[in-house]
């Protein structure tokens, strides 16, 4: 019984000083926000693509799904750098039509106010990479081709196990205009940790 209440305070806390968070807007509108991210997704590619692999720690660059695989584009803008921070023993990638279960937490580039990143949405509590260790883990599932173009370009790479972390150019996110839920300001990259647990196919029709 105490154990119940000690997890019962945990999350009612953790509600708590997650919803007292709230998003400093003039922060993200003040000192040419869409500068910033698009520097930030500049020097990041530097990176990824001179460090390019399947190993941990190595990097993928994938060009935007909406793009014709035999059209190679130079801007940063067009593609998603992902991280690989865990490679998964599936064999397989999810398609456009197939539903993904996964857990995911997603933040704004680091600023002044939010050194690590304005954490934005989450399923999860804890270290993405040590799934015992979690404290709060409740797996989502999503249609690839519903999700933001950044989403939907890095899942049909992965594979079931996988984890890396995603920079996503504002091109590939909410654009100029941002969430319609408001915490997500335009212009801004969008940083995830993505954990692709299972893939499910369409049902058949009779």
């Amino acid at each position: 019984m105490k154990k119940i209440l000690w997890i019962l305070a945990f999350v009612a806390g953790f509600a708590f000083s997650a919803c007292s968070e709230q998003t400093d807007i003039n922060e993200f509108e003040s000192g040419n926000w869409k500068a910033r991210n698009e520097a930030y997704i500049d020097s990041l590619a530097l990176v990824a693509r001179a460090n390019q692999g399947s190993a941990v720690g190595q990097w993928k660059v994938l060009q935007s799904f909406h793009l014709s695989s035999n059209l190679s584009s130079l801007d940063n803008q067009d593609y998603v750098y992902a991280k690989i921070l865990k490679v998964g023993d599936g064999e397989i990638s999810p398609l456009f039509t197939d539903s993904v279960v996964v857990n995911y937490c997603g933040k704004l580039i680091p600023t002044k106010t939010y050194p690590k990143g304005y954490i934005f949405d989450q399923n999860f509590y804890g270290d993405i990479e040590d799934e015992e260790n979690q404290k709060i883990m409740v797996p989502t599932t999503f249609c690839v081709g519903t999700l933001v173009d950044g989403w939907t370009t890095s899942l049909q790479k992965m594979h079931v196990g996988d984890i890396w972390r995603l920079y996503i150019p504002q091109s590939m996110g909410y654009g100029e205009k941002g969430s319609s839920q408001g915490n997500i300001p335009g212009n801004s990259t969008l940083v995830f940790d993505l954990y692709l647990t299972n893939i499910k196919k369409p049902a058949s029709k009779k």
